[in-house]
């Protein structure tokens, strides 16, 4: 089976895959937001989503992220897929608890990472939304032709991508406030 989501927010991403496993669907790949699930015994796996320490230092093309795989596939998870900065594990459930971050500071270190992530990507997509909407007064004034919708439309998705990310740096602030508590 193929599902299609966009999730921002980690958290969710492994809610729904883990309401999935309970439903008796196993996650076994992930590319831009399509799921594919094979069948399993509902409830078999429990999932987690993680950002590697390393993530956002090391360049995209190094391996790095395998030697952390291997640390985690050693406490019986299974390592499912990666996108981007993104990694995917498993876990059978009969085989007991299944948590990457156990510790407060390492859950903190956590989310300050995906906190960051966020606002570098949200301080980037300002420029062009910024851009394109200067564009739409432009076309507006001069030929209010239907390319202006376009060029609307382009502003519309970089205003609302913009408007995710900066979401995303309000909750990962909230999560680490309510974990230093």
């Amino acid at each position: 089976m193929k599902k299609f989501r966009l999730y921002l927010d980690k958290d969710k991403e492994e809610e729904w895959l883990n309401e999935m496993s309970r439903q008796g669907w196993a996650m076994t790949e992930f590319f831009a937001g399509l799921y594919i699930f094979t069948p399993c015994e509902p409830g078999q796996y429990i999932y987690r989503v993680d950002m590697w320490k390393d993530a956002l230092h090391a360049p995209a093309w190094r391996n790095d992220y395998q030697k952390y795989v291997e640390f985690v596939e050693e406490t019986g998870a299974e390592y499912v897929c990666r996108w981007g900065f993104w990694l995917i594990f498993r876990k059978e459930s009969a085989k007991g608890e299944f948590a990457l971050y156990t510790d407060t500071e390492s859950q903190i270190a956590l989310y300050r990472r995906i906190r960051w992530l966020f606002l570098f990507v949200g301080i980037l997509e300002l420029s062009p939304a910024f851009l394109n909407t200067m564009n739409v007064f432009h076309f507006w004034e001069s030929t209010g032709g239907s390319f202006m919708y376009i060029i609307l439309f382009v502003a519309f998705i970089c205003w609302f991508l913009t408007a995710g990310c900066f979401l995303m740096v309000l909750k990962c602030t909230d999560k680490i406030q309510r974990l230093r508590m």
